[in-house]
């Protein structure tokens, strides 16, 4: 049981960490998975029980992102009943709301026709490393990009779709969606702190998502009770690294430094790439 324990909160603290930060949370939980100490943990459980493990991760980062963004989305929300009520559709909440959904089909998109050829991938370590290597390219290269200033009232359905294209490619194990989501934003002329900010919201509608679309697989397996006082443990310990997460990358993005975990990332694909090759 002590092993289960530790396993869950390392696995834990990479998702808590790999959210928000742009160093990819599927593709970090998914080489660590393959890792031959972790697998005969996770084995002992039942492998079949491992997507159970990564769903209540994630929802409890989704926690996490809603309590820090508790005020813009409250507001957002008591503004578009108003403005529902009012019949006044072309208010700031209700423009909001429509660019959040359009933000969301590419992922959904993504998710619903190719979603069985992207869960063939978390079975290849190779493939992860590549594609966070990838990642950390992408992110050396924000250095390059012009900083621009609109803000998020400012936003146009155009912003909103290269950051939802964004977060549609993103959808693979390795490849960032916080980061590609704000390099696209970024590129789409937001200012870093709105781009952080919208990337953060159409984070809640995308991992809800992903949670209800894995969720009806994930309690196909039986875990006992004891192990589920472990996860849920786990559950809050990624809610709180989650939390703080958050934090560091809007002060981050505040300077424009994802090139910072862009060096991380590249040289993690790397290494892991030549372990799993040798």
């Amino acid at each position: 049981m002590f092993h289960i324990v530790i396993v869950f909160f390392v696995l834990a603290f990479i998702q808590g960490v790999a959210e928000f930060l742009p160093i990819s949370s599927s593709g970090h939980l998914a080489i660590f998975e393959n890792l031959p100490a972790m697998k005969q943990v996770l084995s002992g459980i039942g492998e079949e029980n491992n997507l159970l493990i990564n769903v209540a991760l994630h929802v409890a980062t989704l926690v996490a992102v809603v309590i820090f963004l508790r005020k813009d989305i409250l507001g957002l929300i008591k503004g578009f009943i108003l403005s529902i009520k009012n019949r006044d559709f072309k208010s700031y909440e209700c423009r909001m709301a429509l660019l959040l959904i359009i933000a969301s089909i590419p992922a959904a998109l993504v998710g619903i026709f190719l979603n069985d050829k992207i869960e063939s991938i978390f079975g290849s370590p190779q493939i992860i490393s590549a594609f966070l290597m990838i990642n950390g390219i992408m992110l050396i290269l924000t250095k390059r990009i012009r900083v621009k200033s609109r803000k998020l009232e400012e936003m146009g359905f155009r912003q909103a779709l290269i950051a939802g294209i964004c977060q549609g490619v993103a959808v693979m194990p390795g490849i960032s969606r916080s980061g590609s989501t704000i390099a696209g934003s970024l590129l789409a002329g937001l200012s870093p702190e709105a781009a952080a900010k919208f990337s953060f919201l159409m984070s809640i509608p995308v991992i809800l998502g992903a949670a209800v679309l894995e969720g009806k697989d994930a309690f196909s397996g039986n875990i006992e009770g004891s192990v589920w006082i472990a996860l849920l443990a786990a559950m809050v310990f990624a809610a709180v690294v989650a939390f703080f997460s958050v934090k560091v990358l809007f002060y981050a993005v505040k300077k424009v430094r994802l090139d910072v975990f862009g060096y991380y990332t590249l040289l993690a694909g790397a290494a892991f790439f030549a372990y799993f090759s040798l």
